[in-house]
């Protein structure tokens, strides 16, 4: 039986535009008044944000600048309302402000912007609307929050120009992975040569920046970092190949703030990576292994009564056996036995020996197949067959070699399946492959890159002209 996975977990929402030109680095006065334009945070200690007549208060946190007046300060309707923009050029014009609501007066200028945050008065002192909080800050906080409004309408995110949009990834060269690399860069690159083909996305013209992956954590974070230093940084990242050194490229990409679209590993959704920023297309082994114990409880008769998880000696997989653990306590079954597994041959012997001995029926195995093949031919000679559950990303061809003892014994989950293809995407995947001469390898991964990057482009262009990493 074959088993989808249980989460598809996409982009969330679409990404947010910023305005066009290239913008020199904000100063560090600046950057304390964007954090307080974005965050409610300021240098001089907590900000509060004070209502009405009765003076309500709550942290500036809760309700920051950019709540109601967007991360570009032309304001966001909600409930009726239309705030009022907050760009130092709409501010200051010369002629001043009528507002839907009749009230006008005079353009802002520095001092009367710190009378309207901090007592909610205009500059000819009207009282604003009483929606529009009032703020208690440090005088340093104004002044930086005054400095940054002055940048808003020119301030980028990295990565953006008036031109391009500069999108990173890191991915194999070499080695036994170097041919999946070199066909996913090769697909991305001519989906991307396709959209800048039709002109861009708002005029903007995709650039894909390719780091090497390597599965050394030290390397491969510097990789990764060589993506996001200042002056060459990318705005977003795509389908980075990432096996094996999640924890590390991860970190780098959520330190930066940059969003990484649907990299390549084995554990999306792992509930111990850094990943507020990431977004997965596809399930990964902790929703697959759920899937797999749901299946063996729900849809075996009967359903087996001892269970052992076998993983490798390596942390990152001890999420597995937290999730299958937490799966069997929702269903009321016993919770499985762990083994950590190494590849020596004494040690699976030993291993075999000890679950025949404890009436386990069933393995959920993560790990290298090769194992387990020698694990099966092993328990074959003992007369020995439990059911054998396994994640069919790492599972391979190696289950058509194990012993035919367990044929009807073996249960695979897959994230997608063939059908999930639309007739129109094959189609739409069949015409990139002939125009470009794509590689006839690796088509999965290639599918798998393009669905990623498809989802990128529709978010910026959702988005509009006007983009921001936090959106």
């Amino acid at each position: 039986m074959r088993v989808p996975g249980t989460a598809l977990v996409g982009l969330a929402a679409a990404l947010c535009l910023g305005a066009p030109g290239p913008a020199a680095a904000l100063t560090p006065e600046e950057e304390i008044g964007k954090r307080i334009y974005f965050e409610g945070r300021g240098a001089g200690g907590s900000i509060d944000a004070i209502f009405g007549r009765d003076n309500v208060r709550m942290p500036a946190v809760l309700v920051p600048c950019v709540n109601c007046h967007g991360s570009d300060g032309l304001g966001l309707p909600e409930g009726g309302m239309v705030p009022t923009p907050t760009t130092w050029q709409y501010l200051t014009k010369p002629y001043g402000h009528r507002h839907p609501s009749g009230r006008t007066h005079g353009p802002y200028d520095e001092d009367s912007v710190i009378a309207m945050l901090a007592g909610g008065l205009d500059p000819d002192g009207n009282l604003l609307d009483p929606l529009m909080p009032r703020y208690d800050m440090d005088a340093a906080d104004f002044d930086a929050l005054i400095a940054f409004l002055k940048r808003l309408d020119s301030d980028l995110d990295p990565g953006l120009s008036e031109t391009a949009i500069r999108i990173g990834t890191l991915l194999p060269r070499q080695g036994g992975y170097g041919p999946i690399g070199q066909a996913v860069e090769a697909a991305i690159r001519a989906y991307f040569d396709d959209i800048n083909g039709a002109g861009g996305i708002f005029g903007r013209k995709l650039e894909l920046v390719a780091g090497e992956y390597t599965g050394d954590p030290a390397q491969a974070a510097a990789n990764a970092r060589s993506l996001v230093e200042e002056g060459e940084s990318v705005f977003a990242v795509l389908s980075p190949f990432t096996l094996g050194v999640e924890r590390e490229v991860f970190a780098v990409f959520e330190e930066a703030g940059v969003p990484q679209i649907d990299p390549f590993t084995l554990f999306a959704g792992h509930g111990d990576l850094p990943a507020e920023l990431t977004f997965f297309l596809l399930s990964g082994l902790p929703d697959q292994a759920r899937a797999l114990f749901e299946y063996s409880a729900r849809h075996l008769d009967p359903a087996p009564r001892a269970s052992t998880v076998v993983l490798p000696p390596t942390a990152i997989y001890d999420d597995l056996a937290r999730a299958v653990a937490d799966q069997a306590r929702r269903n009321g079954q016993r919770v499985p036995t762990v083994l950590r597994l190494a590849g020596d041959d004494k040690g699976i012997a030993q291993a075999v020996t000890e679950l025949r001995r404890s009436g386990i029926e069933a393995l959920f195995f993560f790990g290298d197949t090769a194992i387990l093949g020698r694990l099966a031919a092993m328990a074959t000679a003992r007369d020995w067959q439990p059911r054998l559950f396994l994640a069919g990303p790492t599972a391979g061809r190696a289950v058509f070699g194990f012993p035919e003892s367990f044929d009807g014994r073996i249960h695979l989950a897959y994230p997608n399946l063939p059908e999930d293809q639309s007739e129109a995407g094959r189609k739409e995947f069949r015409a990139l492959r002939e125009k470009h001469a794509l590689s006839p390898g690796h088509l999965a991964a290639q599918v798998r890159a393009l669905a990623a990057a498809k989802v990128l482009v529709e978010g910026l262009r959702r988005g509009g002209r006007q983009v921001t990493r936090a959106g």
